[in-house]
């Protein structure tokens, strides 16, 4: 059986009953998770941008664009929906996939969902099963896929948004073959666009084109075979270097992703490649009641082994920021406001706070320092780190070493954490009712009879 026909049968197949329930619980901890993000991003210029689209083109208003009165066909609100998710960057992260697995499945699952008044139980399962399978698939696909340019969240997010999607319409085995090998030929997405608006609404492109190969394969529609591990297919073509795990295709649901190694989720509204950095600089910050005048320079630690082919660690291209998004993207910059700020909030990415000369002063202050050789501290921590060092005007160097950030799958947030995050980004769409009542039913989707119940609550106009 080829890893194309295991990855169909493991999407049709699979009993939603079976499906753990800590897996389960994780699916709607990254549904909540996700759609409040959304909800916190409707205003983004992006957002606002990908939604005037999708009502210019019309059509019959089938789905919820979510923290709006606006209803749209389906493709156009998973693109309104994916882009407005992404927009923040404040979606959850996992590294089976060097990317964001979540926003690419929720306006898939949901809007299908809604459509065909699907049980919050179908939804659920059809997003576990979805991220099992972008995970699995990201996995045979290696780490070369991302060193190349590519953005794995859209590449591999095009074909769980698909999973999820047929599953949810209940398609068979040939239409699902068909969906996937239609998503795979709508797979894009670059590095190069991180900190502009076109990062977002790569993650919404794929969530759309998920749906619409879904909906196509359910009219009839063809796709090739064997498209995922044939000679010239998926996984050749997009990572040449054939240095993935293809074994972990066989692994369906013996671990599942969900939980092994599960997700990070953010707890700051910036790249998750930060956060460490964030944590360490926050607790430097508390501990010694550090203000920036008391700073000559910050050196940020990391392993030699985190910095790209570009020069830069992963993603985090913009070391010099003039904008909120591209400070997202800035390890100097993050470290920067958490200094002057004494935390991260949405404030702290806004092209304004950037731009304050304070900051642009400062900025310069805050050196990277790949570390050939294990730095001390980092090396006792083991496999990724950031230490931050602060070196005061009085000679002292101050220093903190962060493994994993809060938010992380071995420190995850508390349900309280994630509803008050969640409280926190729905406030910016919905009235104070419908934040509750949203989130009431997310965290008890399993229970939820038709999922219109839900999507009804995430509208404005409710």
């Amino acid at each position: 059986m080829s890893a194309t026909e295991r990855v169909v049968s493991f999407i049709c197949d699979t009993d939603g009953d079976a499906i753990p329930a800590e897996a389960r619980e994780y699916g709607r901890r990254a549904l909540l998770d996700t759609v409040g993000v959304t909800l916190a991003g409707v205003e983004e210029p992006s957002a606002t941008l990908s939604r005037r689209l999708v009502e210019s083109e019309g059509g019959d208003g089938q789905a919820t664009v979510l923290g709006s009165a606006r209803r749209a066909p389906l493709a156009g609100a998973a693109l309104a929906n994916g882009t407005a998710g992404h927009a923040l960057d404040y979606d959850d992260v996992t590294a089976s996939m060097t990317g964001h697995p979540s926003i690419p499945l929720a306006p898939a699952v949901l809007g299908i969902g809604e459509v065909e008044g699907s049980s919050g139980h179908d939804v659920v399962s059809a997003f576990v099963i979805g991220f099992e399978a972008e995970c699995k698939i990201g996995r045979g696909l290696g780490r070369s896929h991302y060193a190349r340019g590519f953005h794995q969240t859209t590449t591999l997010g095009v074909l769980g948004s698909a999973a999820a999607s047929a599953r949810l319409m209940k398609l068979d085995h040939e239409q699902m073959g068909h969906a996937l090998g239609i998503a795979s030929s709508l797979a894009g997405g670059m590095r190069a666009n991180f900190g502009s608006m076109t990062k977002p609404l790569q993650a919404g492109n794929a969530a759309r084109g998920g749906v619409m190969a879904a909906l196509l394969a359910r009219e009839g529609f063809t796709g090739g075979d064997d498209i995922l591990d044939g000679p010239i297919g998926f996984i050749s073509a997009f990572s040449p270097d054939h240095d993935g795990d293809m074994e972990a295709i066989d692994g369906f649901g013996d671990d599942w992703e969900v939980i092994n190694p599960g997700i990070s989720v953010k707890k700051y509204p910036c790249c998750f490649v930060t956060h460490r950095a964030a944590d360490a600089t926050l607790t430097l910050t508390e501990k010694h009641s550090l203000t920036p005048d008391m700073i000559d320079h910050v050196e940020v630690h990391v392993p030699r082994a985190a910095i790209s082919s570009t020069g830069h660690v992963g993603p985090l291209i913009h070391s010099r920021p003039q904008t909120g998004l591209e400070g997202k993207f800035s390890m100097e910059y993050v470290v920067t406001a958490a200094l002057h700020d004494r935390q991260l909030k949405f404030a702290s990415f806004e092209d304004d706070a950037v731009q304050r000369p304070e900051i642009q002063a400062f900025i310069p202050k805050v050196q990277i320092a790949p570390d050939d050789v294990d730095h001390p501290e980092g090396a006792a921590l083991g496999g990724q780190y950031n230490v931050i060092e602060v070196h005061t005007t009085d000679g002292r160097v101050l220093s903190e070493a962060i493994r994993e950030p809060r938010g992380g799958p071995s420190s995850p947030l508390t349900w309280d954490e994630l509803l008050d995050k969640y409280h926190d980004c729905a406030i910016r769409a919905l009235d104070e009712e419908s934040a509750q009542r949203s989130a009431e039913l997310l965290v008890d989707l399993d229970d939820v009879e038709n999922v219109r119940t839900l999507t009804a609550a995430l509208s404005a106009g409710a």
